[in-house]
């Protein structure tokens, strides 16, 4: 295989005569090489396409050849190759004479006539394909002595019987994305080459070259950074000339106008090219694959494809390809057929046909703004695209104004509301219902979302009005019921309209719809304090849309309210990583949820006393939503409540006092409710008043705002903050010197908090009253208050034998394939165990976790952080 040398100044190489030279600026595969090196393969085969740095990781490995062993190395140049080419070839490198006989059996004599062992490396396979010399190595790699280790590297597949060495033990195969370089190995590069790049243009390099060497090292040419700038943005011509002759020169005409096609297209599969390519897809596809042609598969079943971003970026702005637009016309036909609107619409804009375009969008579906990336994708149709065509037809307006509140552009959602009066009246009766029932559906929601009282009459009368094929608008307005009762603190009523939702979603087998309506049942069950339950539920939804969707900002939500219920527990490292999850999900679909993970990582950072950090996360937070032209009725109240929670872990209680007095003021006189995602608001911000008067000395007026506040969360069944109320009581009576009366109240919150598993009271106790909460505690003084706060609950759910150990190792590996969906006696023939001693494994695993199912069991284990995803 060709390399490609860059001159630079570097330190001469010693070349063993025997081996091709590396090239200048050559960096160590240091993890390639040690997984090629230490495998016990008898083939290893590296098969990727041009310029991804085969013949130099082969050749490194060479000199890497460890004592006692022979080596010869054979550049086949790709060219033709017979058998019997392929046996003079090898006895001249082994210096000896060819045995007499049969092609192949002189092959095999010549190889047992070798002692010790021999390494054979076979650089550039053939790149057409050969029946006769596939059939030849393939009966090599069956027979020949087992001291005998083969190095090959490929541009195509070839026709071998890899499945059966790769069960034997006998293959290592890497393919063009194992040997991708990674950041790791761009920034070893770079030192090599004596050049600096900035972050961003590193990040755009990698991206746009998905790891290529090739491509990386011809946008790097004699280049500095303003150059590799404007190749990645321009096009870079040796890259181009590169791809001419290293690709596109191998293909037949008709192939390399296929070829061209399909780089205009983000994904295809086979129908699709057969719908393209006047039924070549099946045929061209085999061939990409076969020949190692820079296609990337899109999923686990190998349906969607697309081609190397580097490779689509060069054929795009070659010229005399095929036109573009009757290739997007016949995409968006065929999308449209196949009912996925949102490619049918991209395509016919990528064509230029606007009012194709413009009817395809009046087929989305509520549903399918909440699949993908696609809200944001209709957010932005409507940026680009003339104003008056989203206004064309109530069907779009109402579509438009879904897209709006899903991302919290109320004020943009209402205005769009008002152009279906442009529509009124109908011409007849039941169409005019019909609409009318949509505005109403809207404006319910939307009401709801802006925290106004009106919204459960909105959505009733919505409700009455909507017939069944209106099913998702039902949907809607359930959660919305649902919101209005959870921000007040009806959470019978709340799980009620839930449970309507649910049955209304499985009744139409929507999986993305119930899956939303689970991030509201989620925190309902947190609220009512069963965060076991919680995290089983946020499993289960993501487990349903895994198989579904790729991106959502549904899947956002629940990854948002995992880290929400790894955080109350104390997880901090697990709920971090879960955050910035969940945040980087949110922000792809420009989902107002976003602000869920900024508050979180503020929290987690005042938990460590980083203040400077926790302000930061709260100022993004604003700038997000700002940005987002989100009102400030969605998110001021919450960025309230965390400030006046950082003034009061700073020790200033009357500038906290000021901040939340001031806010929960403005929401009663308003009698606006909580935003959606922080239902208590309210009574949270009225703990901490409570707290804060605590702190200033005004212990009577703390006492009773707390007794009145645990009444009201008792009466309501919000066990979790009633629990945080009983610390605080607590606190207020021991300030005030009622010591009997507070201890007794404390060791009663403990006992609660253990239950519930609720750590984030008692670690704002510990930075206040550590002195009071410290003897309460069981265990050392050096243990975590995490570890001393939980390990009483597991220690009683649990017998003596388990042990102090949370799960072994076995456990933990019956616990994996539980998640994996194994049955018991799966799992037993995979870990060569008994039946029985499977099933005393998960009988253990349910009591140590204190759980009674295998399914809870999975989902806590993912929520304590004891197993990865």
């Amino acid at each position: 295989m060709p390399t490609l040398a860059i001159a630079r100044h570097t330190a001469p190489q010693v070349q063993p005569a025997d081996l091709p030279r590396l090239p200048p600026a050559v960096i160590p595969r240091i993890a390639l090489s040690q997984r090629l090196l230490a495998s016990e393969a008898r083939l290893r085969l590296l098969c990727a396409p041009a310029g991804s740095g085969k013949s130099v990781l082969l050749g490194q490995c060479a000199r890497l050849m460890p004592p006692g062993t022979r080596r010869i190395w054979l550049d086949l140049g790709g060219r033709r190759l017979s058998p019997a080419q392929l046996l003079a070839r090898l006895a001249a490198a082994l210096q000896c004479a060819a045995p007499h006989g049969g092609v192949e059996d002189a092959l095999l004599a010549l190889l047992h006539e070798q002692g010790g062992r021999l390494w054979i490396f076979l650089d550039d396979y053939p790149r057409q394909s050969d029946t006769e010399l596939d059939a030849c190595f393939d009966r090599l790699f069956a027979a020949a002595p087992a001291q005998v280790t083969w190095w090959v590297a490929s541009r195509r597949a070839p026709a071998w019987n890899l499945p059966r060495l790769l069960l034997q033990g006998d293959l290592l195969e890497l393919q063009g994305e194992d040997l991708a370089l990674d950041a790791e190995g761009l920034d070893a590069l770079l030192a090599a080459l004596q050049l600096e790049l900035a972050g961003d243009c590193r990040e755009d390099l990698l991206l746009h070259s998905e790891g290529w060497l090739a491509a990386i090292r011809l946008l790097l040419l004699d280049a500095d950074e303003a150059a590799v700038r404007q190749r990645l943005q321009a096009g870079c011509a040796l890259l181009r000339d590169y791809v001419e002759r290293e690709v596109l020169d191998t293909l037949d005409a008709e192939q390399r106008d296929d070829f061209c096609a399909l780089a205009l297209l983000p994904r295809f599969s086979a129908e699709l090219c057969g719908h393209l390519l006047e039924g070549r897809g099946d045929e061209l596809l085999d061939e990409l694959r076969r020949r190692q042609l820079f296609v990337r598969s899109l999923d686990s079943s190998g349906t969607w494809f697309r081609l190397w971003r580097p490779l689509a970026g060069v054929l795009r702005r070659l010229p005399g390809g095929p036109a573009q637009a009757p290739v997007h016309v016949r995409a968006c036909q065929w999308f449209a057929r196949h009912g996925d609107i949102r490619e049918a619409v991209e395509h016919a804009l990528h064509a230029g046909q606007v009012e194709v375009a413009v009817n395809y969008l009046q087929r989305f579906s509520q549903e399918q703004l909440l699949q993908g990336q696609s809200v944001a994708q209709f957010l932005q149709w409507r940026e680009e695209l003339p104003a008056w065509l989203f206004a064309s037809s109530p069907r779009l307006i109402v579509l438009q104004a879904w897209a709006l509140i899903i991302c919290a552009r109320f004020d943009e959602a209402s205005a769009s509301m008002q152009a279906l009066a442009h529509f009124l009246p109908q011409p007849d009766a039941r169409r005019q219902r019909k609409l009318l029932a949509h505005w109403q559906a809207l404006a319910g929601v939307l009401a709801r979302q802006c925290g106004r009282r009106d919204a459960r009459q909105h959505c009733l009368e919505a409700l009455q009005a909507l017939d069944e094929s209106a099913w998702s608008q039902r949907i809607l307005c359930y959660q919305a019921l649902a919101q209005q009762s959870l921000a007040e603190n009806a959470l019978d009523q709340a799980h009620l309209h839930l449970d309507q939702g649910l049955r209304l979603a499985r009744l139409h087998g929507s999986l993305i719809y119930e899956a939303l309506l689970n991030t509201d049942h989620g925190l309902l069950l947190e609220m009512q304090g069963e965060a076991g339950r919680a995290a089983e539920l946020v499993e289960q939804s993501l487990q349903l849309l895994r198989g579904q969707l790729s991106h959502s900002p549904v899947v956002g939500r629940l990854l948002l309210l995992r880290a929400g219920l790894l955080a109350r527990q104390g997880l901090d490292e697990p709920a971090q990583c879960a955050y910035r999850q969940g945040l980087q999900e949110a922000e792809g679909c420009e989902d107002a949820y976003t602000i869920s993970g900024y508050l979180g990582l503020m929290e987690l950072a005042e938990g460590r006393s980083e203040f400077d950090e926790a302000y930061q996360w709260l100022q993004k937070a604003e700038r997000a939503m700002q940005w987002s032209h989100v009102p400030e009725v969605r998110y001021r109240g919450v960025l309230q409540l965390g400030a006046g929670r950082l003034l009061l872990r700073q020790g200033q209680a009357a500038r906290a006092r000021e901040v939340l007095a001031q806010t929960l003021q403005q929401l009663q006189q308003r009698q606006q409710l909580a935003p959606s995602g922080f239902y208590d608001l309210l009574p949270r911000l009225r703990r901490y008043l409570a707290i804060s008067d605590l702190l200033l000395g005004h212990c009577a007026a703390a006492e009773h705002a707390l007794r009145l506040l645990l009444d009201e969360c008792d009466s309501a069944g919000h066990r979790s903050l009633a629990c945080e109320c009983r610390v605080s009581l607590a606190e207020s009576l021991l300030v005030q010197g009622r010591e009997e009366e507070g201890e007794a109240l404390l060791m009663a919150a403990l006992e609660e908090a253990r239950r519930l598993r609720l750590l984030r009271p008692l670690q704002e106790l510990q930075q206040r009253q550590g002195a009071w909460l410290e003897p309460l505690l069981p265990g050392e003084a050096g243990h975590s208050l995490h570890r001393r706060l939980l390990e009483p609950v597991q220690a009683a759910d649990r017998p003596a034998s388990a042990g102090s150990a949370l799960l072994s190792s076995r456990e933990l590996a019956v616990l994996e394939l539980i998640a994996q969906g194994c049955s018991n006696q799966e799992i037993a023939d995979r870990l060569f165990i008994s039946l029985h001693t499977v099933k005393t494994h998960a009988r253990r695993i349910n009591v140590k976790l204190g759980v009674q199912r295998r399914t809870q069991a999975v989902a806590m284990a993912k929520a304590w952080g004891l197993m990865g995803d």
